[in-house]
């Protein structure tokens, strides 16, 4: 394929989800799982997406379906197609991000989500102007107590700094306080007449402010009309948004934040003149196309900078790609749909692996996301320090030489005792020749490290690994040989081959080189 086949690949998606199910349950007096005993209302094995919570403030139920929504996205993950719809939704979270823990509601959390999926090349407008409504961020930055009488700069702020603008743009402080003006009167029901509700947000007139919102010179002293009745907050949020948008500053700014997730860090002068500002002119090129964010990730993602040595291994992996891409380069086997109460339990542990390598998905630190997309001058140098270092090697030694499980005590008798581990036989035998250790080791470091390592480093690999100390590679193609044809092999040699490729690949995935992409 060309280079323009494989993004446009890459970029062909839709919103093709289906929605989180019930696979959890409580225990019973006999601390067997039964479902029946937290959220009733919804049958094991149904999605809960559609059913309000009665009562709403169940803790227990919202934890349950907090559970629920983020395995399902740890599932999506490592089941990917190969195009970048996870990545984009990622990088979404990342840069309008709510917490879980903050926001508290399953259901708000899960339609953000889609809003994110749905939006996440779509056009940059909508996608604020929806993430701006959604519960969920309504609750995260107050803006359901955002009211006439007590305006609530919180989101107002943030559109400004860290979704928008960025923070030292240029707008002010009595900016701020105009836009928490023209956002008064929105807030979110989870119960209407004493019924409970999915979680909405209403526009509630009689709480909006009704006067003149005046701008500051830096967004040419603009004044969004105070309008009232039904339609005034959808009216001004739209001047709002339109106000910021045409504003240089926002287009580069968006610009930046992608660049920053998908190449480095650090931007150069030269790197502002010749990427990001081409790139915002064509992000205002296309304001008001339905694809404007494809267009301007693809233009990215085929640009000759994007390919250029200076930029190859340039940055360290998220927690999030070492883990999932890892599974992924392995083929690490998931129970499937018939299981899915095991495909939630391993999907769960995969969602803790992950945050033990030092990634909470669903719950970054702050409204300003991962440290590492935003923290001058570090970057993702703060993905790595002497606690993560190890923690994210064994995960990845976890990956190797553990498995995902399943316990005894299971509502779907089977999903009990699940053993799901990489076979790494039948992974090396996706390679060319591994039965030649020199071919063996030089498409493992290809495929393992983006820059490449030494010919006395593999070699090195091949003595102390595959020939075991020997100095001839004959040691190694017979051994692999030997138990490829007959696992149960009686063959000392042979039988060690599987430990052999795991100490290998153990000990190549620790290798510093292994972290960057």
């Amino acid at each position: 394929m060309t280079l323009d086949q494989v993004i446009d690949e890459l970029l062909a998606f839709t919103n093709s989800t289906a929605p989180p199910i019930k696979a959890y349950s409580a225990p019973d007096g006999n601390n067997n799982p039964d479902p029946n005993l937290i959220d009733a209302i919804v049958p094991f094995g149904s999605t809960w997406v559609n059913t309000p919570r009665n009562p709403p403030n169940d803790s227990d139920v919202i934890s349950a379906r907090i559970g629920s929504w983020a395995s399902w996205w740890m599932g999506l993950m490592v089941g990917q197609d190969r195009t970048l719809r996870e990545k984009l939704v990622l990088f979404w979270h990342n840069h309008m991000p709510t917490q879980i823990g903050i926001v508290f509601n399953s259901e708000a959390s899960y339609t953000l989500n889609q809003v994110l999926r749905t939006q996440c090349i779509g056009n940059f407008k909508q996608l604020i102007y929806d993430v701006t409504l959604e519960p969920a961020m309504m609750v995260y930055l107050n803006g359901y107590l955002n009211v006439a009488s007590a305006p609530d700069e919180n989101y107002g702020r943030e559109l400004m700094e860290l979704f928008m603008l960025g923070q030292g743009s240029g707008y002010t402080e009595p900016d701020v306080q105009a836009a928490a003006r023209v956002l008064t009167g929105w807030t979110v029901i989870d119960e209407s007449g004493g019924v409970p509700v999915l979680p909405q947000t209403i526009f509630l007139p009689f709480n909006h402010t009704q006067t003149d919102k005046q701008f500051s010179a830096f967004f040419n002293n603009t004044v969004i009309t105070g309008q009232n009745g039904p339609n005034a907050g959808e009216n001004e949020l739209n001047a709002l948004l339109d106000m910021i948008l045409a504003k240089d500053e926002c287009s580069l700014f968006v610009c930046r934040e992608l660049y920053r997730f998908f190449v480095h860090g650090s931007i150069d002068a030269a790197v502002e003149t010749d990427v990001i500002e081409p790139l915002a002119q064509l992000f205002r090129d296309n304001l008001n196309e339905p694809d404007q964010m494809r267009t301007v990730v693809r233009a990215l993602l085929t640009s000759d900078h994007f390919f250029s040595a200076d930029i190859r291994g340039c940055m360290i992996k998220p927690p999030v790609d070492l883990v999932i891409g890892e599974l992924r380069l392995f083929g690490q086997p998931f129970p499937d749909n018939s299981l899915f109460e095991a495909q939630y339990i391993t999907w769960r542990d995969l969602y803790w692996l992950i945050d033990y390598a030092g990634q909470n998905i669903a719950d970054p630190p702050n409204v300003a996301g991962w440290p590492a997309y935003y923290l001058y001058p570090s970057y993702d140098d703060l993905w790595l320090d002497t606690a993560s270092y190890p923690a994210r090697n064994n995960s990845l030694l976890g990956i190797t030489y553990g498995s995902f499980n399943t316990p005894a005590a299971t509502v779907q008798a089977a999903s009990a005792n699940l053993e799901f581990k990489v076979d790494f036989m039948a992974f090396t035998q996706q390679l060319v020749t591994p039965e030649d250790p020199n071919a063996l080791i030089q498409q493992l470091a290809d495929l393992f490290y983006v820059t490449p390592i030494s010919f006395q480093v593999m070699d090195d690999l091949k003595i102390q690994y595959l020939l075991l100390g020997q100095m001839n590679d004959q040691y190694w193609t017979d051994a692999y040989q030997t138990y490829l044809a007959d696992p149960n092999t009686t063959d000392m040699a042979a039988q060690l081959v599987p430990d052999i490729l795991h100490w290998l690949i153990g000990d190549m995935q620790q290798a510093a080189e292994h972290h960057l992409f």
